[in-house]
């Protein structure tokens, strides 16, 4: 037993520094989202309110959504303590992916014994699609873990615990509206439990969490009736152009039963199920829709892990127990959170997914132990591996991936600053979206002032809002021709915005441009005196 909590504690170690070593600036840039959550930690901290001046809020009204805000809450100690910065920020989403290494080598001893637990700690710890969710400041990583907590909690009988946790994702993040219900659904089939009395407190318990947000339903989220697959329809010309291939002017029955709406969103849900269980998902190229949900030419499983993960898989299945059909159930759920969203593949809706596959890849690993001319080589490989993602994370990532991290937000700002007092106006484009946020997190402007401003702003019903100006500061994507007969103003723009045949006159002065890590130019900088 000291054997294993000592490499137990080694292990979660490991993790923590896989999770925390440069942590400001890897991922390299910060986004809207991760400024939005240490800004108003920070607000909190200074005045008790959020940006939008709401004393003490639950849910915070976020570019225009309304968003849970655990998060930012649990932001409030490392943010008193380091100060507002991107450390601070993403610590708290470090710490939770450090603990989830914990409780899946909990959940694992419960579930499987000793061996599995100690395999399913050091693969976890070690896997790419937990890292990389443990090194922002995601929500859903947060969510995440408590979900597991409370699946552990839950088997081990620990109900009124297990639904204190499972209440706190739906006070952090939006995909819990789905999965949480879902992975409840999941433990109440698989360990075929009835409605008795010890269910009862832990029921109300959970009702309690989820009254409130019922209550707002409907003005409160926005995010998901936005990214609900059901909300996006087929283009009329697509319409028109099968009509004529039907010869038809007008839909008729014929037509609606082989085309209809429905059909093709049918479709869609379906494509987008599978491609969460493709190689290409899991073991090549992770979410290859958005470089912000993963890291170049790397999946989220080693490929080596095809091969344990099938392994388990296989032993399991004949093997079924109350546990290994939660896990199956928890293999289906987690997908569909993603699968009924607009977007083909996501990463961060479907990262639940890599909990049961940890686990089959370490029922698979304990398998072949008394296979070591099988095992050692595929370990050694999956060593190898590691450092190969490590290499492509810390060196490689930033010269593919920080346009979509927003890279130049934090640069552009640091090279204006000394020039704030002797202009009159800034004008800085709009382009990579929701410009204000960073002014206030990288210039921690007083919450009390962005309280003032912001609190004028209506929000709108859909999706994000715009800031359109803050201070002396102008959020737009301004046409240079309109622009260049002002004075005592800077310009921040991308090459179309501020074309450099046309940057030439006498009052104009260059600051240095901001380039990507991999040397093209983000932005370029102009004052016009």
């Amino acid at each position: 037993m000291k054997k294993y909590l000592a490499l137990t504690g080694f292990i979660l170690l490991i993790s923590l520094a896989l999770r925390i070593f440069q942590l400001s600036s890897a991922p390299l840039g910060f986004t809207w989202d991760e400024a939005a959550l240490g800004y108003n930690a920070y607000s909190l901290l200074k005045t008790g309110r959020d940006e939008f001046g709401k004393f003490m809020p639950v849910i915070f009204r976020s570019f225009g959504d309304y968003k849970p805000g655990l998060y930012i809450y649990t932001a409030l100690p490392p943010v008193a303590i380091f100060g507002l910065n991107e450390f601070s920020t993403r610590l708290p989403s470090a710490i939770f992916g450090t603990l989830l290494v914990g409780v899946i080598g909990l959940f694992s001893w419960k579930l499987f014994g000793k061996k599995a637990s100690l395999v399913s700690i050091g693969l976890l710890a070690i896997n790419p699609w937990a890292i990389h969710f443990s090194r922002g400041a995601w929500e859903a990583n947060v969510s995440f873990f408590f979900t597991a907590l409370a699946s552990l909690l839950f088997i081990r009988k620990k109900y009124l615990l297990s639904a204190l946790f499972f209440g706190l994702t739906f006070w952090t993040y939006q995909g819990a509206k789905l999965f949480t219900p879902l992975i409840i659904l999941a433990l109440i089939i698989s360990f075929r439990l009835l409605i008795y009395k010890k269910f009862i407190l832990p029921a109300i318990l959970l009702s309690a969490f989820i009254f409130p947000l019922l209550l707002n339903f409907s003005s409160q989220s926005g995010r998901l009736v936005v990214l609900g697959v059901f909300n996006y329809v087929r283009p009329a010309a697509v319409i028109s152009n099968i009509l004529r291939q039907d010869n038809l002017s007008v839909p008729d029955l014929v037509f609606n039963f082989f085309h209809a709406e429905i059909i093709d969103q049918t479709r869609g849900i379906v494509e987008r199920f599978l491609n969460h269980y493709s190689p290409q998902f899991l073991f090549i190229s992770g979410d290859w829709s958005n470089l912000r949900h993963t890291t170049p030419f790397t999946g989220y499983f080693y490929i080596t892990e095809f091969i344990t993960i099938l392994l388990g898989l296989s032993f399991l299945l004949k093997n079924i127990s109350p546990g290994v059909r939660f896990l199956l159930l928890w293999l289906i759920f987690s997908v569909l959170p993603s699968a009924f969203s607009r977007d083909i593949v996501s990463g961060v809706r479907s990262l639940p997914e890599l909990f049961p596959l940890i686990i089959f890849s370490s029922i698979g690993m304990v398998r072949l132990l008394k296979r070591p001319l099988i095992l050692v080589p595929l370990t050694l490989i999956t060593l190898l591996l590691f450092i190969y993602y490590l290499d492509m994370y810390y060196v490689h990532a930033s010269k593919y991936a920080a346009a979509d991290w927003l890279y130049p937000y934090k640069p552009a700002l640091e090279s204006i600053k000394p020039k704030l007092n002797s202009v009159d106006r800034v004008v800085m484009t709009s382009s990579l979206g929701q410009p204000y946020i960073f002014v206030l997190f990288y210039y921690q402007i007083d919450p009390k002032y962005t309280q003032a401003q912001l609190s004028k702003l209506k929000s709108d019903s859909v999706d994000v809002s715009h800031v359109d100006s803050f201070d002396k500061f102008t959020f737009t994507k301004f046409y240079w021709p309109k622009e260049r007969g002002e004075h005592a103003t800077l310009y921040i723009g991308d090459q179309f915005e501020l074309p450099e045949t046309d940057l030439h006159q006498s009052n104009l002065t260059r600051l240095p441009d901001i380039n990507y890590p991999n040397g093209s130019i983000a932005w370029k900088i102009v004052e016009l005196k």
